[in-house]
């Protein structure tokens, strides 16, 4: 049991706080009365992974263990989460390729011969060679590829199968593989609370067609996640579902990084040299009190648990767990809350506008189920540089998305209506996803409808050090320093407002007890 967190009260005597913002660290000191919202310390990694993952597979809950569900006559589809989680280590072996090499072993001591490995990447980018060498390392990769390895093709007609109608009449279509197998092995990284939990085996392996039928904004405000819910009990009837989910959490790779998961208040003689030698860099760098992340020794994930069964046994432990250790709780929503937001490690590039906000408005703010951290109407501070950079070969559809789709409208319905068939349809965009590594065409649209809810619930949203046009273009305003930003937001929460920052994010989550 780690210690909880705790709210502190901002005074004179607090030191500056850690803020990421994007590939850098900001040190800021903050208004006094001004709240900060700490996590709970997070649990360091377990040494015993493999030990960790031989019980869950041996023990799992609501099933059989995973060896009594092979058979030579097996077929086994193992699927298994992209890069749009983490590597849970650059050097050491990635957490999926311990996982899936303990399954792999399972399966031939049972004398199961039909095995196929698929990356879940829905609408994301196919992964390259080298992406699947880093996930799944060197012998996995040699023994599957490239005829039993692959990643999911949602406009892949002859690989998909129809098995039900949405709502509207629109077919259900889902990767044949999966459907025709007798047991899914899914693989599942779970670093934040809200995780898709048993629905994401089908969100991950299903159509683009079905992908917009069911995440439209409409199909969304219509419940389709109990969709999604059904889908899986349908492939059930077919298909036995053995879900392995293995929690993360944040932890420092280095000596570098060692005082940035601390309190503030509680850092060492040596913590503090550290912090004064960011301050010194940051007086030779352009932008003040920051530094690259990738000029010192990093941020990874450690493994905290693993824990296999049935998906719907699974998910609510899983989620349990991660609220234990995520979840920071504050008594009245404030008139301000403040985020940073750090470009995660792992998915390999840096990200664009779009995807930057995406995080920011629909994981960090919109993460919790329960009552929001700021108040109706309130202003949302975020710390990303919102760079108008797009990624030449993954972001061909965000590029027209921002310049063509936005500049028209960030309403997600008429963003539905009036653009979202014109991309989809578009065989360039296609073309592009399915021999060039690109996002699919409604990727964009879909990132930025996970931030609908919390721009229609908050006045304002800000962003300090966000490049002015992108923040224009998207409906928001730009702010050089933190005090600017009050100023701004003063017009609508007044000249003293209550004030919250979320440390940590976008792995806190906050929310109103």
């Amino acid at each position: 049991m780690s210690r909880p967190g705790f709210v502190l009260s901002v005074d004179a005597q607090t030191p500056p706080l850690v803020v990421f913002q994007g590939e850098k660290v900001l040190l800021e000191r903050l208004p006094a009365g001004a709240s900060v919202l700490y996590p709970p310390d997070a649990l360091p990694g377990i040494r015993s992974v493999d030990a960790q993952i031989d019980r869950a597979l041996a023990k799992p809950v609501d099933s059989e263990p995973l060896k009594a569900l092979l058979h030579p006559e097996t077929r086994v589809t193992i699927v298994f989460d992209d890069l749009s989680q983490p590597l849970t280590a650059r050097s050491a072996p990635d957490v999926r390729q311990r996982v899936i090499e303990r399954v792999l072993e399972l399966a031939a001591v049972a004398g199961v011969d039909d095995v196929e490995l698929i990356a879940a990447t829905g609408l994301r980018r196919r992964l390259t060679a080298q992406d699947l060498r880093a996930v799944l390392g060197d012998r996995v990769f040699a023994s599957f590829s490239p005829d039993r390895l692959r990643s999911h093709d949602s406009e892949a007609t002859n690989d998909l199968v129809e098995v039900g109608r949405s709502a509207d009449g629109t077919p259900i279509e889902i990767n044949s593989r999966v459907v025709s197998s007798d047991l899914v092995i899914s693989v599942r990284l779970a670093s934040a609370v809200g995780n898709e939990g048993a629905p994401a085996v089908v969100t991950k392996l299903a159509s683009a067609a079905t992908a917009r039928a069911l995440n439209s904004p409409l199909a969304v405000a219509q419940g389709s996640a109990d969709a999604y819910g059904a889908l899986v009990d349908q492939i059930g009837d077919t298909a036995r579902v053995f879900t392995i989910d293995v929690t993360l959490s944040p932890e420092p790779t280095g000596p570098g990084t060692a005082f940035l998961s601390k309190r503030e208040r509680e850092w060492s003689v040596t913590d503090r040299a550290l912090s004064a030698g960011l301050q010194a860099a940051s007086r030779l760098l352009p932008s003040r009190k920051r530094v690259g992340l990738s000029q010192i020794s990093g941020i990874g994930f450690g493994v905290t648990s693993v824990v296999a069964g049935r998906p719907s046994s699974v998910h609510p432990l899983t989620e349990a767990f991660l609220t234990q250790q995520q979840v920071g709780q504050v008594d009245t929503p404030a008139d301000i809350a403040l985020f940073g937001i750090p470009n995660p490690g792992g998915i390999g590039t840096t990200l664009n506008p779009v995807t930057a906000a995406a995080l920011g408005l629909g994981q960090v703010f919109n993460g919790s189920t329960s009552a929001p951290v700021v108040r109706k109407g309130g202003t949302a501070i975020f710390y990303h540089p919102l760079a108008n950079w797009f990624h030449p070969l993954h972001h061909p559809a965000y590029v027209d998305f921002f310049a063509e789709a936005l500049a028209t409208t960030t309403d997600s319905g008429r963003l539905s209506a009036e653009f979202e068939g014109k991309f989809a349809s578009d065989p360039w965009y296609r073309h592009l996803y399915q021999t060039s590594f690109a996002h699919h065409a409604l990727h964009p649209f879909h990132a930025w409808y996970s931030a609908a809810p919390a721009i229609e619930h908050l006045g304002d949203v800000i962003f300090v050090g966000g490049n002015l046009e992108s923040t224009r273009r998207m409906g928001f305003k730009a702010a050089t320093t933190l005090n600017d930003a009050l100023e701004m937001a003063s017009d609508s929460v007044g000249l003293s407002p209550s004030i919250t920052y979320v440390h940590g994010a976008p792995v806190t989550i906050s929310e109103v007890s």
